[in-house]
């Protein structure tokens, strides 16, 4: 719509803010302010948003992808753990296998130093019972405390905690990423037994677990082991042996003061049996025995440190399968929480740089509003639009000019 269409009285400053014209000066000074007002408007509209970004920028690590992957990660390390108390366990017990062997190829050579009538069969048969004492304290040594959940367990793969039954412990171990597990089953490697006699009663020796090197074991009556103890005991150097048939283990033997005691010979571990058994090393037959059950334990021996040996290394692989799952994860977490990471950095940037654009834009506005009323301020202020019929001239900020005609 051409300038003409409006009243001559009109000025270029009621033209433009819709005919009032009373306060145009009012608003014009007010501008200034009204400026300033709308720049903190935007700055604070904008501000709020980088916030946001800035926030989401700190939480894209824990999105339910990346918690679950670092859950599973939390898992393999436990297991890995798990693994590796399991290693330790085997190791304890087969710290124990050198000095096993070395007892039984004691034992051997001091028969053999029997045989060639280097020491008696006292000296043997007190050397004998001593070493049953030391080979069970080296069972005993494999024990190792392992975690489960929140307590401490000891555990012993070649110890036995029943002197009844023999019976040992089995260690589980995870055996992959899926919760398969390892079973490794102990094998007693002490030595003990008991005597079941015709009446049903148990008799027990503490030959193994003496107290000291010098000690004498002991043979007690059980009518029922090991609460009741029916007060029959010996010194296993004072017993007499008759027979012993070790193709049944079968046996018959006397007891001071309570007679002849016939039962049968439960032997566990290594399967070696106090020298009394072995009628104190006095005559061949019991000799060619003891020396039979000796190669029965060192093959024992031998055959279970190879089982151990080749646990372990199952485990061990074990170990290196988790480093490489756990391994794997974390690096799976760390190119998520990248990705994540980038896409949150690109939003960031994405509104501080609108913010800058808006400022700038909003700069634009300003400078041309500025000059635009600064022009009708000078130019009323020099000519008179309401009565010259004369052109006047307002500039812009883009350089551009109106020209007005009354």
């Amino acid at each position: 719509m051409p300038l003409e269409a409006f009243s001559p009285s009109a000025t270029l400053v009621g033209t433009l803010t819709g005919g009032i014209t009373s306060v145009e000066r009012t608003l014009i000074a007010q501008s200034g302010r009204a400026q300033n007002q709308a720049a903190r408007s935007v700055q604070k509209l904008f501000a709020s948003r980088i916030d946001e970004a800035l926030i989401n920028l700190g939480r894209s690590n824990s999105t339910a992808i990346s918690e679950q992957l670092l859950r599973d990660q939390s898992q393999l390390i436990s297991r890995k753990e798990r693994v590796n108390q399991a290693i330790n366990v085997i190791n304890q017990a087969l710290d124990q296998f050198d000095h096993l062997k070395n007892h039984i190829e004691y034992l051997e050579e001091q028969i053999a130093a029997l045989e060639a009538g280097d020491i008696t069969a006292t000296e043997l048969s007190v050397d004998w019972d001593n070493k049953l004492r030391k080979i069970n304290q080296l069972a005993s040594a494999a024990g190792e405390s392992i975690k489960d959940g929140d307590a401490y367990y000891q555990k012993n793969l070649i110890e036995t905690r029943s002197r009844s039954s023999f019976s040992t412990q089995t260690l589980f171990a995870p055996y992959n990423s899926a919760g398969d597990t390892l079973q490794i089953d102990g094998v007693y490697l002490g030595t003990d037994y008991f005597i079941t006699d015709s009446g049903g009663d148990f008799w027990n020796s503490d030959t193994g677990y003496a107290a000291s090197e010098d000690a004498v074991g002991t043979l007690t009556e059980y009518s029922s082991y090991p609460n009741t103890p029916t007060g029959v005991s010996d010194s296993v150097t004072d017993l007499t042996l008759n027979s012993y048939d070790d193709s049944d283990d079968s046996i018959s033997f006397d007891v001071a003061g309570t007679g002849t005691i016939t039962g049968t010979v439960t032997k566990g571990g290594l399967g070696l049996l106090d020298a009394w058994i072995y009628s104190d090393f006095d005559n061949q037959t019991s000799i060619d025995l003891a020396k039979s059950n000796l190669e029965t334990a060192e093959g024992l021996i031998l055959t279970t440190e190879a089982e151990f040996l080749s646990d372990r290394a199952t485990l061990q692989s074990r170990v290196s399968v988790f480093d490489s799952l756990i391994s794997g994860i974390d690096s799976e977490v760390a190119i998520l929480v990248e990705d994540l990471q980038d896409e949150a950095r690109a939003n960031l940037l994405a509104t501080q740089l609108e913010f800058i654009l808006a400022q700038f834009d909003f700069a634009l506005l300003a400078a041309r509003g500025n000059s635009l009323v600064q022009s009708i301020l000078i130019s009323q202020d020099e000519e008179d639009f309401g009565t010259n019929t004369n052109a006047g001239r307002v500039l812009i900020s883009v350089g551009q000019t109106v020209n007005i005609t009354a």
